[in-house]
């Protein structure tokens, strides 16, 4: 079978290094520093319905525009002082309905909420009817917003800090951690490293049928923390771990809190019991 090639075209807005457009038929994608707000009025990208992202310091609003992305952003400038980038994406096309909207707006704040980050959202966004096509045509949306910006500009929208910005685990607690996952109890130096042991035992040791919510295709995320390649961050660092003896990579770059949800996640996949102390 001939599969044709897919075309992908980067732009950087000549006047400002801060403003990357990434075209993806039929998608576009706009990442920018907030201090360009008055460059990104020139983008027609700017003037069409899409969802937006405003990013700060462990902090993310999720929102969409019906119309011009760039009158939402002009309101968040007055009213949100915390976000300093912004990503937002749309059809080249500009046909993105309103129920389209709805949808992925809605499903990126629930994939958000999975995460340690704080949402600045104060609902789950707007549910509207969406008819069996159109929410199979924004579900290809979305997960090629992802790959696009994964592969191309190695930016994953759930990913928390690179590893090496984090602040290093506290050893010397005075209380043990563990894990004690279906009768078996796991201490470790770390609550990462207990994460990766437990981790390693599931993959070896489970049904792979229960997991696949969890495992990626390629490279794991914050979500689907499981894959079959190893991520590395846009500063060289490697943000997984490679479990021997299989053929997967499991993604590390997470929080005290957010081993402790994720580990959660893989006991109620494979229905076991748990009991997490880090």
């Amino acid at each position: 079978m001939n599969y044709m090639p897919r075309h992908i075209f980067i732009s950087q807005e000549s006047t400002n290094d801060h403003i990357s457009i990434f075209y993806n038929e039929p998608i576009f994608i706009v990442t920018a520093d907030k201090n360009d707000l008055a460059k990104l009025s020139l983008l027609d990208e700017a003037h069409k319905p899409g969802i937006y992202i405003l990013i700060g310091h462990q902090r993310r609003y999720i929102g969409q525009a019906s119309s011009a992305t760039f009158t939402r952003l002009q309101q968040h400038n007055l009213h949100k002082d915390w976000w300093n980038k912004v990503i937002f994406f749309g059809r080249e096309d500009g046909h993105l309905s309103k129920a389209q909207l709805d949808y992925l707006e809605s499903e990126l704040i629930e994939e958000f909420a999975q995460t340690s980050l704080v949402l600045d959202n104060n609902t789950q966004g707007n549910i509207s009817y969406i008819d069996k096509l159109g929410k199979i045509t924004a579900k290809a949306l979305l997960v090629q917003v992802k790959d696009t910006l994964a592969n191309i500009a190695n930016i994953d929208l759930l990913e928390e800090n690179p590893i090496e910005e984090n602040e290093p685990e506290e050893n010397n607690d005075t209380d043990q951690k563990f894990v004690n996952y279906n009768g078996k109890k796991y201490t470790g130096p770390s609550a990462r490293q207990i994460f990766i042991t437990v981790i390693t035992d599931v993959l070896k040791f489970e049904s792979l049928a229960l997991l696949t919510p969890l495992i990626s295709d390629n490279e794991p995320n914050t979500v689907k923390f499981i894959g079959t390649t190893a991520r590395i961050s846009k500063s060289g660092t490697e943000l997984t771990k490679k479990v021997n003896g299989t053929p997967y990579h499991i993604y590390i770059n997470y929080s005290k809190d957010m081993l402790r949800k994720r580990l959660e996640v893989v006991a109620k996949a494979t229905e076991k019991p748990i009991d997490i102390q880090l």
